[in-house]
């Protein structure tokens, strides 16, 4: 009985599990199978049409660079260079695999001082996590600016040529209607004319300027001396050094005021007050280059013993005399630097073996034309627009019209600018000292972000800013720190800017100062990650908004103090921009 009962409770199983596969249409394995298949199959395609498309773009992008590489060599042959010697290069490390590079460039004398600088600090950064790695140092070479360099190519030239057949146009245009309307033809020039009533105070000015400068040598000179007599008397030595150095400061606070003093007391215009401002703060900044760079030539300099004797078995009549290493250059290379184009000193620099008289004659022309385009655009476009500020009604609608209006008259003056001091100018001042380096700017009108444009629009100033602000604060106050350094680099650059506008101006409306140290610090970290195009895009986007509201701006000011004179009741009205109390 049991045993029938086993078998029939094992027949039943086996019949349930019959009927569970008879039911089942797909085995799992096989459903499983089929069904990674079918992912691996939709897999393979996704990877392959990446793939492709992936290897076109390489393709597509290594025939590029083919292209623009024999572009390079037939054309552009100035820039068709490696980039371990890179005509453009402007800061590299002064070591020993550089020095064939730039034997022309660099003495011995500032390789010592370099040696002197860096090479300590690196030691102490080997000693020290915290001690800031060195900066690389300026060199200079022999090389041509960058559009000097383009200009060689037709296709440059024809755009050249371009502009020159525009400016021909601007020239007829006044001719004629200066003949037509009047009767006589001034040439456009009537507006420089009468910027230039009282440039003979400017002249005289310079001139005492020049004579103080030419005192700073003989100063810094006899200081060098006595702290090097004073070598056994350390605390007198300091006490040298330190009023030296409170005299050297207030003098520089001295000159600077006393430049901004005479615009105002001697009633001058924008243009002669823009003349004796930047001079003044070339010079200045001329004088620190060439007293920072000595001074440490000084203070590093070890003194070396010489004791000698009238008899040789004897040691009673020593005599100790001092020399330093590394002695003050002659008045002639200091002379040369207060007019070489460049605001880094250097007791030598590359120097051309002769005048280019065609070309300086070229760049000269170049600077007349331009003064010639700038009186057009002020008596055409700036005194239509905003003359009568502060007496016509102004509207909203009004306003926006005036300031579109002014985008391509605001551009043409930025980079008219840019053309007359950093290519023309340069280039002609250049060409008769026969100084070598050209590198005045560099491509900014690539740049992809903000500090490289910064970087590259104005590099005899950025130089400057690297080297005797950047690096100090880098070094020795921030400690490291980039962004603290670069901000402090900002805003004195903003400050100065706003110091020579607002005395040129004869008001205070800080615009420059607002868009420069504000919108123009923002900017430099909103486009950063962006894509190269979109970078230049927005760029070029900045600079033509940026120059048209900056210009604008000064221009309705300056006009409205003209046309709706105003009472100063209290401190605060100074910082309130006439145009807005004539129209609220």
């Amino acid at each position: 009985m049991a045993n029938r009962l086993i078998n029939k409770s094992n027949q039943n199983e086996l019949n349930h599990k019959l009927t569970q596969e008879d039911i089942s249409p797909v085995p799992k394995d096989s459903w499983e199978s089929s069904f990674l298949l079918e992912r691996l199959q939709i897999l393979q395609t996704v990877l392959l049409k990446d793939f492709k498309k992936r290897i076109n773009e390489e393709i597509e992008s290594v025939m590029q660079e083919l292209r623009q590489n024999e572009l390079r060599l037939n054309e552009f042959k100035a820039f068709a260079k490696t980039q371990n010697t890179n005509t453009w290069s402007n800061r590299i490390s002064l070591t020993e695999k550089w020095e064939p590079w730039i034997t022309d460039g660099v003495t011995s004398n500032s390789k010592e001082v370099h040696t002197a600088s860096t090479t300590g600090s690196s030691s102490d950064s080997k000693q020290s996590k915290n001690h800031p790695r060195p900066l690389p140092d300026k060199v200079f070479v022999t090389r041509e600016s960058y559009l000097t360099a383009l200009l060689e190519v037709n296709h440059m030239r024809s755009i050249y040529n371009i502009f020159l057949i525009v400016f021909l146009c601007f020239f007829l245009n006044t001719v004629i209607y200066d003949y037509l309307t009047e009767g006589r033809v001034y040439f456009g020039l009537g507006t420089v004319r009468k910027g230039l009533e009282k440039i003979d105070y400017v002249l005289c000015v310079w001139l005492i300027e020049h004579l103080l400068v030419f005192l700073l040598y003989y100063g810094f000179k006899m200081w060098a001396n006595v702290r090097l007599k004073l070598w056994r008397q350390h605390a007198l030595q300091c006490f040298w050094s330190h009023s030296c150095l409170i005299t050297y400061i207030s003098s520089q606070l001295v000159f600077g005021y006393v430049a901004s003093v005479l615009c105002r007391r001697l009633e001058l215009g924008f243009i002669p007050s823009s003349v004796l401002l930047l001079e003044s703060t070339r010079l200045l900044m001329k004088m620190h280059a060439f007293v920072r760079t000595n001074a440490a030539r000084v203070l590093s300099g070890k003194l070396k013993v010489v004791i000698s004797s009238g008899n040789e078995n004897t040691k009673n009549n020593e005599v100790t005399t001092l020399q330093c290493h590394h002695c003050l250059a002659p008045f002639h290379t200091y002379l040369y630097f207060l007019f070489a184009p460049t605001l880094i000193y250097r007791d030598h620099y590359p120097r051309t073996t002769h005048i280019r008289w065609k070309f300086a004659l070229a760049r000269f022309m170049e600077v007349v034309a331009i003064a010639f385009l700038y009186s057009y655009i002020y008596e055409r476009h700036i005194k239509v627009h905003f003359g009568n500020i502060g007496r016509e009604e102004l509207t909203t609608y009004t306003l926006i019209i005036k300031l579109y209006s002014m985008i391509m008259p605001c551009n043409i003056i930025y980079l008219c600018g840019f053309y007359l001091l950093l290519h023309a100018w340069l280039n002609f001042t250049s060409e008769l000292l026969r100084f070598g380096d050209r590198m005045f700017y560099k491509d900014w009108w690539t740049s992809t972000q903000f500090d490289a444009f910064y970087r590259n629009w104005n590099v005899v100033v950025h130089d400057w800013l690297y080297e005797y602000i950047y690096k100090e604060a880098y070094t020795n106050i921030f400690k490291g720190s980039k962004l603290l350094a670069t901000l402090l680099v900002f805003y004195t650059s903003a400050v100065v800017h706003e110091y020579i506008i607002g005395y040129a101006l004869g008001f205070f409306c800080p615009i420059m100062f607002t868009l420069f140290g504000g919108c123009g610090v923002i900017t430099v970290y909103a486009v950063r990650d962006a894509p190269k195009r979109v970078g230049n895009f927005c760029v070029w986007l900045s600079l033509i908004l940026g120059n048209t509201l900056l210009f604008s701006l000064y221009s309705m000011e300056y006009h409205a103090r003209q046309n709706c004179p105003r009472v100063y009741e209290k401190w605060m009205d100074y910082f309130v921009p006439t145009m807005w109390k004539c129209y609220h």
